[in-house]
């Protein structure tokens, strides 16, 4: 009985259906009442459960049951590197069937892990001339040639392998990870071919949807979001996901954050990664500046703030910030308080994080009582920084002045004279502290 059999579910069952027979059947053959009975079956979920192994048992998944029982033997021998044995045992399997392509085929590839790849070639050579179109040994011959450096004939039967089952997903992803390796040329064609034929082609190593996208440059297709949500629905649904999809995923984050119409997909998958085995408390950086990516994208879009304010909380975000870019646009602001003053009132209620990183002066801007001030301290440091240099911002080209000289709307206060507020003491004593 085989593993499909001793679950009772179709050759095509998905994970879910795998999953729900595997608790029936524990129901009949309990841990305690059947141990035999529920090795088997913990065996055979384990197995078909997972897209890899479950691969590798399917590729020899044959007519008859005591050949098959056979060659999962003989892959239990290659798993304990116990490769003489497997040959032996293989060698004599194969007299007993001398007409079995999976039994001369995996005696190959152990020949090829014991490094004997001129033979093993030449077994898979002959399997072909009695089937050109078995995508199982174009595979392994591939990746003979490959180990051997040749990788133009590697390119070859791997492209022979993909045209002879066009629909088969493990023949694109080995075309796909032998193109990482070796000819990252090829990456963007392969891709190409492999989604025109099904784009659920890469559910069982969705990594390589970034990785095609990335490398076919295809930021501005209009397949681009499709193959990212394609990742995100295969990543989020995966119980059990590849160590290494984590750590990729997370070093490409801060460059998505960058392109704002993949954010999105940013708030799709972000909770997905939160939920990871993985994750960690160090990661709850990364995150923040994630989240601040996303922010920021929108503070963007708000029409409703002047865009100084935009490009000035760029610069505080930024690691390495430019102090002196930061002064002047702090002393474009002071010039045009009347100005900013709606827009930074928005960035404090409705952005605090960012009106945060420059609190202390927006504070000031926003407290009328300290215009005088903020405008003597600012034209001095305008002075000292820029002497002989009008500062202009956002299209402003009128420089025909040396230097900008700032009209106030009303008469400067003196230290001394008493305070506007009306508290009846004098300004340097007040409000001009």
């Amino acid at each position: 009985m085989n593993y499909y059999e001793l679950l009772n579910i179709e050759r095509g069952a998905d994970a879910n259906e795998i999953k729900r027979a595997y608790f029936s059947a524990v129901k009949l053959h309990s841990p305690d009442s059947d141990p035999q009975g529920f090795k088997a079956i913990r065996l055979a979920y384990e197995t078909l459960y997972d897209p890899k192994k479950r691969a590798e048992y399917d590729g020899y998944f044959v007519t008859s049951t005591d050949v098959q029982n056979d060659l999962l033997a003989a892959r239990s021998l290659i798993r304990e590197n116990k490769y003489k044995q497997a040959v032996e045992f293989l060698t004599e399997l194969s007299g007993k069937n001398p007409d079995s392509t999976d039994v001369k085929r995996l005696l190959a590839e152990v020949l090829w892990y014991l490094k004997k790849s001129g033979t093993a070639d030449k077994m898979c050579a002959e399997l072909l001339e009695k089937n050109p179109s078995d995508y199982e040994t174009l595979l392994l011959r591939a990746r003979i040639a490959e180990s051997m450096r040749h990788i133009d004939k590697a390119n070859n039967y791997y492209n022979d392998a993909v045209n002879a089952d066009p629909l088969n997903p493990r023949a694109w992803t080995e075309y796909m990870h032998y193109a990482l390796r070796d000819a990252d040329w090829q990456i963007s064609n392969i891709f190409y071919r492999a989604m025109e034929q099904d784009i659920n082609m890469f559910r069982d190593d969705y990594i390589l949807y970034l990785v095609g996208t990335h490398e076919s440059n295809l930021f501005n297709s209009e397949k681009y979001f499709e193959y990212y949500d394609k990742f995100a629905e295969f990543y989020i649904n995966d119980k059990n996901p590849d160590e290494d999809v984590y750590p990729h995923l997370m070093a490409l984050m801060p460059h998505f954050v960058e392109r704002e119409e993949l954010i999105p997909f940013i708030e799709k998958i972000t909770p997905a990664l939160k939920k990871s085995k993985q994750y960690s408390d160090e990661d709850e950086k990364s995150f923040k500046y994630i989240q601040m990516g996303i922010i920021l994208h929108e503070l963007h879009s708000d029409k409703r703030i002047h865009d100084v304010l935009k490009d000035l909380t760029e610069v505080l975000l930024s690691e390495d910030k430019d102090k002196n870019e930061q002064l002047e646009m702090e002393i474009y602001i002071v010039y045009n308080l009347s100005l900013l003053r709606p827009s930074i009132k928005i960035l404090m209620h409705e952005y605090p994080d960012f009106f945060k990183l420059n609190q202390a002066f927006y504070v000031d801007a926003l407290n009328e009582k300290k215009e005088d001030y903020l405008i003597d301290k600012y034209v001095a440091i305008h002075k000292k920084i820029r002497p002989g240099f009008r500062f202009s911002y956002d299209g402003d080209d009128d420089n025909t002045e040396d230097e900008r000289t700032y009209k106030r709307e009303s008469p400067k206060i003196g230290r001394n004279d008493p305070c506007p507020c009306g508290s009846g003491k004098k300004y340097k004593k007040c409000c001009g502290k």
